[in-house]
């Protein structure tokens, strides 16, 4: 008799269209089940540390961390199913992080960035924005910068301002995402008359001419934003609360559309972060609660149906940023138990 997973495997197959548009056999998505290795990123200083920012990297992720004692120092940290690579310890660099194509890592704080190069020492640049939040372009050409007024485009090389668009009153950033030809925000908008606050995706292109603008979750009379992720084709895939028996939701929109909005099973609070495949297919959603299985789900964006998980803790846990590279998963968390958290990464395939 075959066993339950190769059943489920072969029902996830038939379920996912078969053929593609070449009449070849369309692959099965892929979720990650194995835990491959639990990392212990408080190793990297003797106080500890706090997960700040996580980038896919070939074979794992590079973390950026904070000294739990003086956050003002920061650590770039490869990590891999090996465990934690070498570290590189950075001052007063800021919360988010991002690769270029050619490996740099760009780190970005209140008026500054700092370029750290594969090999070599970091350099600083001046930035005219105190960002709220921050992406940059699949070439990396753009940094994409949001305030509380606006959003600009920055040349990382030089830090110049290329443009800026003005935010309308009422508009807060939660998340921004960029690919080659522009910038998409998710956005909170209180500007409604009865001052419910409503999830909103927005799109400009790179010249930051603004194109699209759509509402979330448009049955319900207030919605919270919480992460943003864009597939290789520009598909958007967002995930929020709202109202209803099954508040928090995965929502995707193309072309300024919302093409698909489901419910995010087995979780009893919004999930942080997202990663989705590259294909636009599946979104792995960290999930965690007082009492639900602590771990990370796969679902078809499609049906919304749940392919598969993984669990992570005996018993309740938290988790944070999760990246996406290849055929390993990341996320970084914590198993709640007796002994004091601490800050994981999760090395799944």
């Amino acid at each position: 008799m075959p066993s339950r997973r190769a059943v489920l495997a072969l029902v996830a197959l038939l379920a996912a269209g078969c053929t593609g548009v070449d009449g070849r056999p369309t692959p099965a998505p892929r979720t990650f089940t194995e835990l491959a290795a639990t990392v212990d990123l408080d190793a990297v200083s003797p106080a500890g540390v706090d997960v700040l920012d996580l980038a896919a990297v070939p074979g794992g992720a590079l973390a950026l961390l904070a000294d739990t004692a003086d956050p003002a120092i920061t650590y770039l940290a490869p990590v891999t199913a090996d465990g934690v690579g070498e570290v590189r310890r950075l001052d007063g660099a800021g919360d988010r992080l991002f690769l270029a194509p050619d490996g740099t890592a760009l780190v970005v704080g209140a008026g500054r960035l700092t370029t750290v190069p594969a090999s070599g020492e970091p350099t600083v640049t001046p930035l005219d924005v105190d960002p709220t939040a921050a992406a940059l372009s699949s070439d990396g050409r753009r940094l994409y910068l949001a305030d509380e007024e606006r959003i600009a485009a920055v040349d990382p090389a030089t830090g110049g301002t290329a443009g800026t668009t003005d935010l309308d009153d009422g508009l807060t950033v939660a998340s921004l995402a960029a690919g080659d030809d522009g910038v998409t925000a998710l956005l909170s908008d209180a500007r409604a008359p009865d001052l419910a606050d409503v999830a909103v995706l927005a799109t400009w292109d790179s010249r930051l001419r603004e194109g699209s603008r759509v509402e979330l979750a448009p049955d319900q009379p207030a919605s919270i934003p919480f992460a943003l992720r864009l597939a290789d084709d520009g598909t958007a895939v967002v995930t929020l609360t709202a109202g209803g028996d099954d508040p928090f939701r995965v929502v995707t929109v193309a072309d300024g559309e919302v093409t698909a909005s489901h419910p995010i099973p087995g979780t009893d609070r919004a999930p942080p972060d997202i990663a989705v495949s590259s294909d636009g297919r599946v979104a792995h959603l960290p999930i965690a609660g007082f009492e639900v299985t602590s771990g990370v789900i796969a679902l078809d964006l499609a049906s919304g149906r749940r392919l598969d998980d993984a669990r992570l803790c005996d018993g309740q846990g938290t988790f944070g940023r999760v990246a996406l590279s290849g055929d390993v998963l990341t996320v970084v968390g914590s198993c709640i138990t007796s002994a004091a958290p601490s800050s994981t990464a999760f090395v799944l395939r």
